[in-house]
């Protein structure tokens, strides 16, 4: 239902108008918490992006970033080839070569300065 006067009411049960606030409805917005301005989100969404592409990261980031474009950028047997790698090494060999890994298991190989565990 519709009111019939713009008034704000504190309570639902009362008998006289001294519960009622009146007030104008001073915006065109549905909501209080409308936003008085648009955004365009598809251009911030566009900013962002390329804020990322132009970051230079340092570090293990950038070695991240680098292993997820190759990733992203790959064909099928290039992603293939490097859950295979990666999964069968136990972290310790990452190979994007599907005509290689695909043929054998991929053996663990740590650092020489290091030695595998298996947990």
């Amino acid at each position: 239902m519709k009111k019939t006067e713009a008034i704000r009411w504190d309570k639902l049960e009362g008998q006289a108008d001294y519960y009622a606030k009146h007030f104008t409805p001073d915006s065109l917005h549905k909501y209080p918490t409308s936003s008085h301005y648009t955004r365009n989100w598809d251009k911030l969404v566009g900013e962002i992006k390329e804020e990322e592409k132009t970051e230079k990261l340092e570090g293990d980031a950038a070695l991240n970033q680098l292993f997820q474009q190759i990733y992203s950028d790959g064909n099928d047997e290039v992603k293939r080839a490097m859950n295979k790698s990666f999964m069968e090494s136990g972290g310790t060999v990452l190979s994007t070569n599907w005509s290689d890994v695909g043929k054998r298991k991929v053996d663990v190989n740590p650092p020489d300065d290091m030695e595998w565990k298996k947990f």
